[in-house]
């Protein structure tokens, strides 16, 4: 009872004191049936789906991952239909076309984010990923992609910075020779080492303390937001006001914050505004220069949630591909075999890769894009919102309805691929032998909220698959057993942990 009476002094739950037992009960009731009422209402003009209270609505209490759950609920209600995040509709659109017209021709209708209790607890509706769409998240973004640009995005000298790290991995891979291992961390510190460059002004020494714990605390915030607590946390975030597994992403991302805030503390102690030597230096002078801009979003907040936004996607989605393109080459040794031949042919040992060889190796090139349609790493994309009451092939959708974009629907779409239900780079090959993308190849969303990292992602999977099957051969380490191809949902479709076992690929003396 003393629990109880602590309980009622805390400010929001104050008011429950002037209630009986009994009139609390009959309140709640009330209360969640009105909200039910209003629910049923927002919805009946919503697509066609299972009912809002059966088991097969709500797409987060079924076993199977929610984009397996979504793939199966489109085959009977087509692709445009309505389900449930408990009692909060959820309209899930399927398929390329359907796709394409809402995030492109109506992309601003569908520009929005959805509000989740946890992120926004998490983020305050700053940076750029999940932020609402506005002036701040218009302003993050254009600022982003100009010093992105200004950076050399797309240049040699970011090619040179990918290559160095890819020549780190290498060795590091090299010393592991003659026993299997588990190559995650290894890469994850790689393409991390990518974005901090050009983020935070260094790379880390894989081992680096301060590193590795920052890399851990946001994985582990990564997988605790695919667990129960979070899905608690979204009908009833009242709950952070109590102690719980929940509290631990808030610990996590306490500690990130407090990590890369040392860094921006560092950079504002040697900034130098003849010199811009990073991202970070980049905000903070623009920040000087808009500090009397009334309008100007460029803030400290944003700032943090920039950069944080900026090493998560700079890291999670390409080390997860690359995972994913090292388990297809043991589990397809031919398709590995091939490709190092067009990697011999073109580049030869005297000199690394580059992006140059692109258009000249058809091969490797479709061998990278096959692994992003095929692995689908990111299978629900990041959620949509309608900014607005918006008419959508002939229903309304209220503003700020969730929007789910079923990745899997257009990545494995039979009338998109040649072959879209297996491992085949014939589907980015025409009948000469010749690379092309076709047009539902869209692994980075498409319209305004498409990845703003996606040239970046296309340059480091390129120039670190050629650079891993240039000096490795790898393969398979237990001969009694074949790879597993079943990833594992954590917000990205990773594959489950394995070790590999590599060779060092030695050319003959008259190839040196």
């Amino acid at each position: 009872m003393k629990g109880l009476e602590l309980l009622l002094e805390v400010p929001p739950f104050k008011w429950l004191r002037y209630f009986t037992a009994q009139t609390l009960l009959i309140f709640l009731a009330v209360s969640l049936l009105v909200s039910l009422a209003m629910k049923v209402r927002r919805t009946s003009e919503l697509p066609p789906g299972p009912p809002m209270m059966s088991f097969a609505a709500n797409i987060f209490t079924r076993r199977q991952a929610p984009h397996l759950s979504l793939t199966e609920l489109s085959k009977k209600y087509g692709n445009l239909f309505t389900c449930y995040m408990f009692c909060t509709p959820v309209v899930v659109i399927n398929g390329f076309e359907v796709i394409q017209e809402a995030l492109v021709q109506q992309g601003r209708e569908f520009a929005g984010r959805p509000y989740f209790p946890l992120i926004d607890e998490m983020t305050k509706g700053q940076g750029i990923i999940m932020a609402p769409y506005g002036r701040s998240w218009k302003q993050q973004r254009r600022f982003t992609l100009t010093a992105l640009r200004n950076f050399g995005l797309g240049k040699i000298a970011f090619e040179e910075k990918i290559l160095q790290e890819a020549q780190y991995l290498t060795e590091v891979f090299k010393a592991s020779i003659g026993q299997p291992f588990n190559p995650n961390s290894k890469i994850t510190s790689a393409v991390s080492n990518v974005i901090c460059s050009i983020v935070l002004g260094k790379r880390f020494h894989y081992e680096d303390e301060v590193f590795t714990q920052l890399v851990e605390l946001i994985d582990e915030n990564m997988r605790l937001q695919t667990t129960i607590w979070a899905q608690v946390y979204f009908i009833t975030p009242f709950i952070g006001y109590f102690p719980g597994p929940h509290q631990r992403i808030f610990k996590n991302q306490a500690r990130v914050e407090a990590l890369l805030q040392d860094f921006i503390n560092q950079h504002k102690d040697t900034l130098n505004g003849e010199e811009i030597r990073d991202f970070i230096d980049a905000y903070l002078l623009e920040m000087e220069k808009e500090q009397n801009s009334p309008n100007s979003c460029l803030t400290e907040g944003n700032l943090m949630h920039n950069v944080s936004d900026l090493f998560v996607a700079g890291t999670e989605t390409t080390t997860t591909t690359l995972q994913w393109a090292i388990l297809y080459m043991m589990a397809y040794p031919d398709i590995q075999e091939r490709c190092q031949k067009e990697i011999d042919q073109v580049i030869g040992w005297s000199r690394t890769p580059s992006m140059e060889d692109a258009p000249n190796m058809p091969y490797v090139n479709a061998v990278v894009h096959e692994v992003q349609r095929f692995g689908n790493v990111v299978p629900l994309a990041a959620g949509h919102a309608a900014t607005r009451d918006t008419s959508f092939r002939g229903y309304t959708i209220k503003k700020g309805t969730m929007i789910l974009i079923n990745m899997p629907s257009v990545l494995s779409e039979e009338t998109q691929w040649k072959d879209s239900k297996h491992f085949n780079p014939g589907n980015f090959l025409n009948e000469n032998g010749e690379f092309f993308k076709p047009d539902a190849f869209i692994p980075f969303s498409m319209g305004l909220r498409a990845c703003p990292g996606e040239k970046l992602a296309r340059m480091e999977l390129f120039l670190f698959f050629a650079s891993l099957l240039q000096n490795f051969e790898f393969y398979w380490p237990d001969k009694t057993s074949t790879p597993d191809l079943e990833g594992v949902y954590k917000l990205t479709l990773a594959p489950r942990p394995y070790e590999m076992a590599i060779r060092c690929r030695k050319p003959s003396d008259d190839e040196l």
